[in-house]
């Protein structure tokens, strides 16, 4: 892991602050550096003015004695002198540098000696800064040039002559910088202390104004934290009128925006979007609280009505979505209408929905309430100008059950659901535990019908085809059966309508159906001669509807090798004319392979005569309901000697199912039936049993 940085953050405040202080801080010390340069410059200016001004006077009073060498009028001149603090020490020289007179008001002090060198060239006022040896003081030192008054002399001052003059001597005037001292200390302790006021003055003043500048900054970030943790409700308010103000009102917008838009996402993420309903999310937390309060509370009960509309996909299809969702928006209204406010109603999904009815006395209350809803899908729907009926089955879970999860509840709702469906549609069922262990084994039955498939655990049984005329075994009729590894032989009763629920009724019959001609294949070859001429498969409806079915038929027939006059396909008659006009094109397409197409079950759907007129078959099969009752009264035989002048009237052959009865097989006998099958003859066999019966 990477070490913690340990830089120290400052805020935007301090950061003002010392940039403020810092500025102050520059600007009075440079102020006060200007200010005591520019006095110290003037006292200097003032010292030497003073020296000027004494050595001028001195040197008229020296002149003479200059002039004449007279050094008692020299020393009577510069005695004067000492009197003004500020000389420390005075001599009078002749022209050629040499002292003539001199007087010392210091007595550590150590002048210079004579002047050296070309003093003829001093013709004007000099002045020199001058440090004594014996006591380290510094000094001002004024070299004045002394002149006949004959001549003129030089204007100290304004440095100008009307001639020039004749210097006869110099005045060396010392004066001490004692008060320059003493005004350079004055100057910067009162510098200092302007300073140091001007400092606190003026951090005092920036902390205050950033304290000013940054507050509103300061709440404005507490706001933006505030809204990064979702917490969107709490205004930002600045009391400033400045371009802060400004950004704060757009970050205020902001916030009121986020706040709408979460509150929306909220919304849409536990109600459904086209009825405004709770969704499942909502449900499931609703009745998660009710089973909570149940656990604590031994008398408060609730129950779950799941409720399905039936045939619902046939609106959709015939009348199209929008139809659909307007009777979703209506039927959701009228759910609201039959319960209470504290109750729930939801969407779980397409056209299922979920009722909560919590606090109630007992069964009876969530009875009543479905029986409410019962009663109002009675009544039309009005959509898109037209009125539409539709009717809904229900499942009720109750809470004496004693339900741990919302899972659960919701699983026996809608087990007692698929009960209501698989029964009595537009009804209610109340859960019982027996739905439950029903549907457990439902669901291992499921697995092992899907596991059954890949291990191709499913055998072709075959019943025998005869002839009415020669008592001979034409043909076979191919079903299927399923050896289960642990179970044995299943009845098709206990797995058909599973497979046809789940779509696996098409796997497992094409599994049949190449085995039952392979199977009729090597019987052919086997029984060359012999009256056996074709193999019966049936054609279940979602078969029917396999866009490569005419395909798969004829790969299965090349791969086999079997004739296509050698099969018959039994298709029932309601499957054919659900769509007349796709099922006459898909007969078509399997008649042109050259196999036969016979109407299994004839005359229990709704096939209209005239058409079947217009399709392609070979043959019908009379449902074995009709043979059943031959001998109970006229009716049924009125309806198989119909059946036989249709089929005769089309030149198309018949089959008489389920055929157990000699008296049976005379009745069929009699009225010229070509075929008949049924346990008179056998039952469904395996293949080994069926070959048996072909040599016998």
């Amino acid at each position: 892991m990477g070490a913690r940085s340990t830089t120290r953050r400052f805020s935007l405040a301090a950061k003002f602050s010392a940039l403020a202080i810092s500025l102050i801080v520059v600007t009075a010390v440079g102020i006060c550096l200007f200010t005591v340069r520019m006095e110290v410059a003037n006292y200097y200016q003032e010292l030497l003015n003073h020296g000027i001004t004494i050595a001028d006077a001195t040197s008229r009073n020296c002149e003479y004695g200059v002039y004449t060498g007279d050094e008692s009028t020299l020393h009577l001149a510069v005695q004067g002198l000492s009197t003004d603090a500020d000389i420390v020490y005075v001599a009078v020289l002749n022209a050629d540098g040499s002292v003539l007179a001199r007087k010392v008001f210091r007595t550590s002090l150590d002048i210079p000696g004579d002047l050296h060198g070309n003093v003829a060239s001093v013709s004007q006022v000099r002045h020199a800064d001058y440090v004594s040896n014996g006591d380290g003081e510094r000094y001002l030192e004024i070299l004045y040039p002394i002149a006949t008054s004959q001549e003129g002399i030089t204007d100290p001052l304004l440095q100008s002559s009307v001639m020039e003059p004749k210097i006869i001597g110099y005045l060396r005037l010392g004066l001490t910088q004692d008060g320059l001292r003493k005004k350079i200390r004055q100057l910067i302790i009162s510098t200092a202390l302007f300073t140091t006021f001007l400092v606190i003055l003026g951090s005092g003043f920036s902390i205050y104004l950033s304290r000013k500048i940054t507050s509103p900054l300061a709440t404005l970030k507490a706001a933006t934290q505030e809204i990064a943790k979702g917490n969107f409700d709490a205004p930002i308010e600045i009391k400033t009128t400045d371009e802060i103000a400004d950004l704060a009102g757009a970050f205020d917008y902001m916030r009121h925006s986020l706040r709408t838009y979460r509150d929306q996402l909220v919304h849409d993420a536990f109600h459904d979007v086209l009825t405004g309903l709770p969704n499942r999310v909502l449900f499931i937390d609703r009745l998660s609280h009710a089973i909570t309060t149940a656990k604590r509370r031994p008398d408060f009960l609730y129950a779950v009505l799941f409720i399905d509309l039936d045939s619902f996909k046939v609106i959709n299809d015939s009348m199209g979505h929008t139809v659909g969702d307007q009777l979703l928006i209506d039927f959701s209204k009228k759910l609201l209408t039959c319960i209470r406010p504290d109750d729930t109603v939801a969407r779980l999904g397409g056209d299922e929905f979920a009722v909560l009815i919590e606090d109630i006395s007992g069964q009876g209350n969530a009875l009543f309430v479905a029986s409410r809803i019962k009663g109002e899908l009675q009544h039309p729907f009005t959509v898109g100008g037209q009125e539409v009926f539709i009717t809904g089955s229900m499942g009720v879970a109750l809470s004496s059950a004693g339900y741990n999860s919302p899972e659960q509840v919701l699983r026996d709702a809608d087990t007692a659901l698929y009960q209501s469906k698989a029964h009595s549609r537009s009804n209610f069922t109340v859960f019982e535990s027996s739905m439950h262990t029903h549907a457990v084994e439902r669901l291992h039955l499921e697995t092992d019908l899907r596991r059954a498939i890949d291990r191709r655990e499913f055998v072709t049984h075959y019943q025998p085809i005869l002839s009415v005329g020669s008592k001979c075994i034409v043909g076979f009729e191919a079903l299927a059966r399923w050896h289960h590894p642990e179970r044995g032989l299943i009845a098709p009763g206990d797995f058909i309508p599973m497979a046809e629920e789940t779509g696996l009724i098409v796997a497992i019959e094409r599994q049949i159906l190449r085995q039952a001609c392979m199977q009729m294949k090597r019987w052919l070859e086997l029984f060359s001669g012999n009256d056996l001429s074709f193999v019966s498969v049936n054609l279940a409806h979602k078969q029917i509807r396999q866009p490569d079915l005419v395909e798969f038929v004829s790969r299965t027939l090349q791969e086999t090798g079997l004739d296509p006059e050698n099969l018959k396909l039994e298709i029932t008659e309601n499957v054919l004319f659900e769509n007349p006009e796709s099922a006459t094109s898909l007969l078509w397409r399997l008649r042109d392979l050259g196999v036969k197409l016979y109407i299994d079950d004839f005359g229990t759907g709704y096939s209209s005569l005239s058409y079947l007129h217009q399709l392609p078959i070979n043959g019908l099969k009379i449902d074995r309901s009709f043979i059943k009752r031959i001998g109970e009264g006229r009716d049924s035989q009125a309806i198989i000697r119909t059946i036989l002048t249709l089929a005769r009237d089309m030149d198309i052959e018949t089959v008489a199912e389920g055929v157990e009865t000699q008296m049976q097989l005379a009745h069929i006998e009699s009225l010229n039936c070509i075929y008949w099958q049924g346990f008179l003859c056998s039952k469904p066999v395996k293949s080994d049993e069926a070959q048996a019966l072909i040599v016998v």
